[in-house]
């Protein structure tokens, strides 16, 4: 099976590539449920939902419904949907109710950064934040 991040961005999942993947920690929303994936994963969420059964190459809708993230090696918070990373106002609603929740189970620090989407100066290039929310402490009475 292809990745699917190879297929859908044209990057080739290399070890560089991989490194990224195992220093962060996924997670979704799915059927109202916070779903946080195992530590140390060197694969995407689409290869993720894959091996869980909820997509499959032919069938992969539910990349455009279910709102993902990562919390990443600094700690901070990164929310979209899509393979396009995107954010909007259903998104937002989609996983701010959970933030509390993903803080708590993943012991992320008050001073972290809660970002939506992302966006790809190039392909292949850095992963840059479409909106910056602020603070977890600023957002999250703890």
């Amino acid at each position: 099976m292809m990745d699917e991040f190879e297929m859908k961005y044209g990057v080739k999942a290399n070890e560089l590539v991989k490194e990224f993947h195992r220093s962060r920690r996924m997670f979704c929303i799915h059927q109202g449920k916070l779903i946080i994936a195992e530590p140390g994963l060197d694969y995407s969420h689409a290869v993720w939902f894959e091996k869980i059964g909820w997509i499959t190459e032919e069938k992969n809708e539910l990349m455009d419904e279910i709102v993902r993230g990562i919390v990443d090696k600094d700690g901070n918070i990164s929310f979209y949907i899509g393979y396009d990373f995107r954010v909007d106002e259903e998104v937002e609603k989609g996983f701010f109710p959970y933030l509390i929740e993903l803080v708590e189970k993943l012991d992320v620090g008050k001073d972290a950064e809660i970002f939506g989407g992302y966006f790809m100066e190039s392909p292949g290039g850095e992963l840059i934040p479409r909106r910056k929310y602020g603070l977890v402490k600023d957002l999250v009475n703890r």
